[in-house]
């Protein structure tokens, strides 16, 4: 049996995050989650608020960390320690405001599963 999930899509503009007291951005975002570079590592199982501030008025929603993966900082011509993290969260929840922007970040998506 074939579990499909929302459709994912990448903003169209910059989104800046803040996750708990850290900011970050979106990287990807869907009806029900979001991925974001962040500069530090989240535990899973974390609950937090998410702030999402872009082109669309702000957003706070409350989420749960799934998961984190430290990624390179690739900068051109360099050899970098620096280290980033892709942060997978899910919304857990999201007030009538905030479940607009997400719909309108996630644009035709917003309703479609893969």
């Amino acid at each position: 049996m074939t579990v499909l999930r929302a459709a994912r899509v990448f903003p169209t503009s910059d989104v800046d995050a803040r996750l708990g007291a850290e900011f970050g951005r979106v990287v990807n975002v869907s009806a029900t989650g979001a991925l974001l570079r962040m500069r530090v590592p989240f535990m899973a199982g974390r609950q937090c608020p998410l702030s999402l501030s872009g082109s669309n008025e702000p957003a706070t929603l409350i989420v749960r960390i799934v998961r984190t993966q430290q990624v390179p900082v690739l900068l051109p011509g360099a050899i970098s320690e620096l280290r980033e993290y892709l942060v997978g969260v899910t919304f857990t929840f999201v007030s009538s405001q905030s479940g607009e922007t997400v719909k309108n970040l996630c644009g035709d998506a917003f309703a479609r599963r893969e």
